[in-house]
């Protein structure tokens, strides 16, 4: 194996690895799976809240339905492990399409790695295993189309078929005419004869977009999701990137290291070229979520730059690996190679134990609490309604699909008021006895750490029983329940 050979397999085998290292956080993914087999078992979308009390028949606009369907797929046949491979598979899939991509334009392999490899450490933060991550590969699909219009500009038209299967997975299909967009305004400035089908295309996306069960309806679930004030004043990744976490750190980092060197290039830069590092840089800075976004719109973008042209705008060229004498032995390369495929093969999860209270390998699932999820499995009746922290909401959606829960992820889909009653349970506003009763809750999940001291409220309280305790928080029921 070459040296060069040895960059373009570091380049996803890396991401890869972290797949498979990091665990699968059930906040999202657990509601996703539960209603994946919904539409498994009975073939039609879920139009309707069925999860929760507090909800219940709500209308709900389920646009990400065909991502739940492919993860409630793989769930069922593969388990844990399944789901762990997907995202793993989904992971390599992003960081080859980025470094094909950049490569394409020019710039050595690796060049190309570093740049694959930065990409992913920077949008790593948004790539859990949920619909996103879906959206996050075929926008890397997208970026790569864009680059080789020039060269076969009849596979600009994959984009709107992306864009019709992207429409029905993850909200963020706008950006499949977007980058379109921006890629026309690029041929327009250098007088492309093929602008015009540049445009087309970006205009067949757009309406490619409606093929879906609710048609324009989803362009407006869209927007509403980025202006919901609900959203952004309860979840951390729906406010603005700043300067107070790692993610935002080395976002502005990574933006500013752009903007020095963008000013140290001794050519100017084309002006197509900066309004697309900053429409990228506003949606990272928008919400911690587009920093999903940025990372491979900035590195595509900077390897155009830095290779034979900027934004597919260059020829086919793309040059050498400038490794020459330094490279190392052959042999020591495959070594390494090698060592990485064993490794990934031992984290798999199929090799751990299991744990049964969650009914999968151990640390393999986040933010589902087993002794908690065990005793309440056990003591569970139909109908009964749970409150508690809303992280845990989804995992005991799908854990204990016999109790229906106070709020899950879907925050879109709750009125404020229930959010206030849940707030004022958890604070111990007053009255907040009687938001239990009024909601009728059978069951109570409290952390020793939850604001308000609502352990010790419960347990000084003559209607309420604990039932379990350990590590993660503890277990209360209603007196009076038998």
């Amino acid at each position: 194996m070459t040296l060069g050979a040895l960059w373009a397999f570091l380049a996803v085998a890396l991401p890869v690895l972290a797949a498979l290292l990091a665990n699968l956080p059930s906040v999202d993914l657990a509601y996703h799976l539960r209603a994946g087999a919904l539409f498994l078992d009975t073939g039609r979308v879920p139009a309707v809240d069925t999860f929760t009390f507090t909800a219940a028949g709500q209308p709900w606009l389920n646009q990400q339905w065909g991502a739940q369907a492919l993860l409630a797929a793989t769930y069922r046949i593969g388990g844990w492990t399944g789901l762990v491979v997907l995202r793993a598979v989904l992971t390599g899939l992003f960081a080859g399409l980025v470094f094909v991509a950049c490569r394409r334009q020019g710039i050595d392999r690796r060049r190309a790695a570093w740049l694959t490899l930065a990409a992913f450490s920077l949008a790593a933060v948004a790539m859990g295993l949920r619909p996103q991550l879906l959206g996050v590969v075929l926008f890397a699909v997208v970026l790569l189309l864009v680059v080789e219009r020039r060269r076969h500009p009849r596979l600009l038209w994959l984009v709107p078929l992306l864009a019709i299967a992207w429409a029905n997975l993850h909200g963020s299909f706008f950006l499949a005419p977007a980058v379109l967009g921006l890629a026309w305004l690029a041929d327009v400035h250098d007088r492309h004869p093929r602008a015009r089908l540049t445009l087309v295309a970006a205009v067949a996306a757009a309406a490619a977009t409606l093929v879906n069960p609710w048609g324009p309806s989803i362009w407006l679930y869209a927007a509403g999701l980025t202006t919901n004030a609900q959203l952004a004043g309860r979840l951390t990744e729906w406010q603005p990137t700043s300067l107070r976490s790692v993610p935002g750190i080395a976002f502005f980092a990574s933006a500013m290291l752009l903007a020095a060197w963008l000013a140290r290039r001794p050519r100017r830069t084309p002006w197509p070229v900066l309004l697309w590092f900053a429409a990228f840089f506003a949606i990272g800075l928008w919400a911690v979520r587009g920093l999903a976004w940025w990372p491979a719109a900035a590195a595509v973008g900077f390897a155009g730059l830095a290779g034979s042209g900027y934004l597919g705008a260059g020829g086919a060229h793309v040059t050498g690996d400038q490794a020459g004498r330094r490279d190392m032995p052959r042999a020591l390369n495959a070594l390494l190679a090698a060592a990485l495929v064993l490794a990934g093969t031992a984290l798999l999860p199929v090799w751990r134990p299991t744990d049964r209270a969650l009914a999968a390998p151990a640390g393999v699932v986040g933010n589902a609490p087993p002794g908690i999820t065990a005793a309440i499995r056990e003591l569970a009746r139909p109908g009964d309604r749970l409150y508690g922290p809303q992280p845990w909401g989804s995992w005991f959606e799908l854990a204990i699909p016999t109790v229906s829960v106070f709020a899950d992820s879907r925050f879109e889909l709750f009125p404020p008021g229930v959010w206030l009653d849940h707030e004022a349970i958890a604070v111990g506003r007053s009255g907040w006895t009687d938001v239990l009763d009024r909601w009728a809750v059978t069951i109570v999940v409290a952390t020793d750490e939850a604001p308000g001291g609502l352990v010790e409220r419960l347990r000084g309280n003559d209607g309420w029983r604990e039932v379990h305790a350990d590590g993660d928080g503890r277990v209360f029921v209603r007196s009076d329940r038998g």
